[in-house]
């Protein structure tokens, strides 16, 4: 018993470790973000909200910022809708060539971001929205689809299809049945796909570096090009607000209609 207790807690040290590890390199950026000097370094001479101040000042930065914003939201609300339809296709319907439809809905997990982006350079080229935010929506849509598919399937999987059939029985149609009883019961799934298509949209940079032009040109991409010629410390201000936008968005869904519970799906 003495022994299992030990190995329970170096197993507990190793994870721990572990998180460590996996979280330094975000706590350095947080730091370097209140340095007042001019070069990043570390650890920082002074502290100083200066380059807080300065993205706030910065047109460049605030512009890409509000194009991630809007791309984000308006990509991830399009690929709940669409991935929510789909998934419940998928479970429902229980079509023919269901593994294969999977498949192909799920690819964008698999395939390198590069060979996405260089594909879709060539595609919207040809229809000539590279450069423009419908080819950008587009490619975001594509690349933040299979989380929604994936979170909504496997909500979707634990809701039992009788509680429809009940619902169609006590004179529901079926899409009365859909957004009534279905809906709500895969709330969290859905929440969670959203959640997910915006992370991976706001902080995309691949699909920038190919099809942006420049009124399209988005935070992270912003920040690629700036760090090529410039070693400021505003790069780690934008990396903290980027964190904080992210994790507030993450603490109202938790809040609202428990993130947690859906994490665990």
């Amino acid at each position: 018993m003495h022994a299992r207790k030990i190995s329970w807690l170096i197993l507990c040290g190793l994870v721990a470790l572990i998180y460590i590890f996996m979280a330094a390199p975000i706590l350095v950026v947080i730091i370097e973000a209140f340095n007042e000097g001019e070069l990043m370094q570390f650890p920082p001479a002074g502290w100083s909200l200066r380059w807080f101040v300065a993205f706030m000042n910065h047109d460049d930065f605030l512009v890409s910022f509000r194009v991630s914003l809007v791309l984000g939201l308006t990509a991830a609300g399009i690929a709940t809708a669409v991935g929510t339809i789909t998934a419940y296709g998928l479970v429902r319907l229980r079509a023919r060539r269901q593994a294969a439809l999977e498949t192909l809905l799920l690819a964008p997990l698999y395939c390198p971001r590069v060979l996405i982006g260089m594909s879709l350079l060539l595609a919207l080229s040809m229809v000539r929205l590279t450069g423009t935010f419908g080819g950008m929506l587009l490619a975001h849509v594509l690349i933040t689809l299979p989380y929604v598919v994936r979170t909504v399937s496997v909500s979707l999987h634990g809701v039992d299809p009788a509680v429809e059939e009940a619902a169609r029985c006590l004179g529901a149609t079926p899409l009365q049945g859909f957004l009534r009883v279905t809906l709500p019961l895969v709330r969290s799934g859905l929440i969670a796909g959203a959640i997910f298509a915006f992370i991976i949209s706001f902080s995309d940079v691949y699909m920038a570096l190919f099809i942006s032009g420049p009124q399209t040109v988005t935070l992270p991409l912003r920040m690629f090009h700036f760090m090529e010629w410039e070693q400021s410390p505003i790069v780690a201000a934008v990396s903290v607000v980027q964190v904080v936008l992210i994790l507030t968005l993450v603490i109202v869904a938790e809040k609202t209609v428990g993130f947690l519970k859906a994490g665990r799906i």
